[in-house]
């Protein structure tokens, strides 16, 4: 790339996905093809010597892979692997944004915390998000065609149900317990939802059943190192942007048990003078959801190597 490509980098966006966008085999065409992969990989094999990142990726399952003390230090490894093969090749960004777990990948993507630590950081998430529902009594479910305002008062009648993820207009995730969700849904369809669909999930994730994670969460994420990074942080839980490491931690606590601002942080990431984002991540469900938000904008997915060579920095 050229100086004047350097220049339009400034109005590059990188979003980063979280649970739900993982899937059997990920990564494996990114490993065979870059040695920076590889490296990454070999890296988080040490690091996490009871899990490795290879056999998970390649090799497990779909019920392995959907156990959320799997997902997450694997989805991450894979994201942040392919972001670092776009960062060789001269792919750059000043935002930085990711759905829940993805949060996580762009505060290590952007520097604020090194890969080691970031992979350390998410085990543990999962492992504590797992230990908030030990029953597998929580679950979660998306629900389409009906305001937010409406699906929270039914959910608030319903009682140990709430809305979770705010992921595009017309797409609202509620969390909570199995049955209160399976009642909720009903009540939902009934005020005029176009459909409902139980997720394929490990928890009840962002919703009030994981604060009793928090308290240790926060004692992680202040024993490791933070440093000044190379981009803004547009957080889920408030969709406001910052590069301050203290607001950052606070607001990864607070993301645990409290929603998912998604639709929100889009909109915020488009007033900041983004119009091209990249998706580096086993899916493009991140860019399906930014196609609802904005129409101004274009995501470009890299799901495989191939996908790299049809990023466009400008019209």
């Amino acid at each position: 790339m050229n100086n004047g490509d350097d220049e339009k980098m400034e109005n590059i966006g990188f979003i980063f996905p979280g649970q739900g966008a993982q899937k059997q085999g990920m990564g494996k065409s990114f490993y065979d093809a870059f040695e920076t992969v590889r490296e990454v990989f070999d890296t988080a094999d040490k690091v996490l010597s009871d899990c490795s990142m290879k056999s998970l990726c390649f090799e497990a399952d779909e019920e392995e892979l959907r156990k959320t003390e799997n997902t997450q230090p694997s989805l991450f490894t894979v994201s942040y692997a392919i972001y670092r093969v776009l960062s060789e090749k001269g792919y750059s960004g000043k935002v930085f944004a990711g759905h829940s777990l993805g949060e996580y990948t762009a505060i290590t993507a952007s520097g604020y915390i090194g890969f080691e630590d970031g992979l350390r950081i998410v085990r543990k998430r999962g492992l504590l998000m797992r230990d908030c529902d030990p029953g597998s009594e929580g679950g979660m479910a998306a629900v389409m065609g009906l305001d937010g305002d409406a699906i929270e008062r039914i959910c608030s009648e319903t009682g140990d149900v709430s809305p979770a993820n705010f992921n595009s207009p017309g797409q609202i995730v509620i969390s909570g317990k199995k049955d209160k969700i399976e009642q909720a849904c009903e009540k939902l369809e009934a005020a005029g939802a176009k459909r409902t669909v139980v997720l394929n999930v490990g928890g009840p994730f962002h919703s009030p059943y994981m604060k009793e994670a928090a308290g240790e969460l926060e004692k992680e994420l202040g024993a490791i190192e933070w440093k000044t990074g190379n981009g803004t942080i547009v957080s889920n839980v408030n969709a406001r942007m910052t590069d301050d490491p203290d607001k950052i931690k606070k607001n990864l606590v607070n993301q645990l048990f409290n929603p998912v601002l998604w639709s929100l942080s889009c909109q915020r990431l488009v007033e900041l003078g983004c119009l091209r984002f990249i998706e580096p991540g086993p899916s493009g469900i991140l860019k399906g959801l930014f196609r609802r938000i904005s129409k101004e904008v274009k995501v470009f997915s890299v799901e495989e190597p191939g996908n790299i060579d049809k990023i466009e920095i400008t019209d």
